[in-house]
C-alpha cells in the first residue's frame, strides 16, 4: 500500500473524509510523510502513535528489536536510550512478558508518545520513561541493565542536508556530531558501568559504521558483533565484553 492509499485508508470512516483527504494529499504532495499527516505508523506488529518530535519507525529497525530478543537475560530491565516513540522497547516488551525497561528520552514530545504508545500497547507497567540528556555524565545513575539498546543519532553533521527525505524529522534524533559517533562514544565510555555482568550494548549504527564501532568497542574492552538488516546493510552492533 502506497502512501496515497494509507491516507485515504486512515480517514475512511471520518464524517470529513474528503475535505481532509484533500488536505493530507496537499501536505503528501508537498513532501511532508504520511506518518507525520496521520500521526501514526505501523512497525514490528503495533501501530506506533507519532508526533514530529519522534523520528518515523522503519523495518530497518526491526533488527534491533530481533536481536534484542534474543540477547536481552530472562527477568531483567533493559534501558533504551533515545526512546522517540518507543517502538523499539515497547516491541520487545510485547514478545517478552518476562522483561521491564526504563526508557529514556531528551523531548517530551517523544516521551508524551512513547507513553501513550507503552498504554495502547499494554506494557504501561512494565516500563517507565525518564527524561534525559543522556549526553550528560551520570545520566543513567546507579541503576544496572540486563542490556542497553539504543537507536541513537548516527548522520554527520555535515550530511544530513544530503538526506532530503529526512526533512521533517526532528534534527535533534539525526544529529550524531561531526563523525557520527558522539552518541555510541558517550554511552560505551560512560555506561559500561551500568551493564550487568555478561550483558550487552545493542545499537542501531549506519551502514557505513560497522568498522567505527569495531573500533571503538577494542577500545573500550569490547567486542562488537555486526548483523545485517535485510537489505544487506550493517544495521546492529552488540558489544560484548571480552
Amino acid at each position: 500500500m502506497n502512501d496515497r492509499d494509507i491516507i485515504k485508508d486512515f480517514y475512511e470512516d471520518h464524517p470529513d473524509r474528503e475535505t481532509l483527504i484533500a488536505e493530507a494529499m496537499k501536505r503528501l504532495d508537498s513532501g511532508e510523510p504520511a506518518a507525520y499527516i496521520i500521526g501514526e505508523w505501523y512497525f514490528w506488529r503495533y501501530t506506533f502513535k507519532l508526533n514530529k518530535d519522534c523520528l518515523i519507525p522503519r523495518p530497518d529497525t526491526e533488527i534491533i528489536v530481533e536481536e534484542a530478543i534474543r540477547e536481552i537475560p530472562k527477568n531483567s530491565v533493559f534501558a533504551d536510550l533515545c526512546t522517540g516513540s518507543g517502538c523499539i522497547a515497547l516491541s520487545i516488551l510485547g514478545e517478552r512478558p518476562d522483561l521491564r525497561a526504563i526508557a529514556y528520552d531528551i523531548s517530551d514530545g517523544a516521551l508524551e508518545a512513547a507513553s501513550e504508545n507503552a498504554r495502547l500497547i499494554g506494557v504501561s507497567d512494565r516500563i517507565s520513561f525518564v527524561k534525559a540528556d543522556l549526553l550528560s555524565k551520570g545520566s543513567l545513575g546507579d541503576s544496572i541493565f540486563g542490556a542497553i539498546i539504543s537507536n541513537p543519532p548516527y548522520i554527520r553533521t555535515e550530511v544530513i542536508a544530503d538526506y532530503p527525505d529526512l526533512a521533517y524529522e526532528p534534527h535533534i534524533a539525526l544529529d550524531g556530531g561531526d563523525d557520527g559517533l558522539i552518541f555510541y562514544r558517550h554511552f560505551v565510555s560512560e555506561f559500561s558501568k551500568n551493564l550487568a555482568d555478561g550483558s550487552k550494548f545493542i545499537f542501531e549504527i549506519g551502514f557505513d559504521q560497522a568498522l567505527d564501532l569495531a573500533a571503538l568497542a577494542d577500545k573500550y574492552g569490547f567486542i562488537c558483533k555486526t548483523v545485517k538488516d535485510y537489505g544487506g546493510n550493517d544495521r546492529a552492533a552488540i558489544l560484548s565484553r571480552k
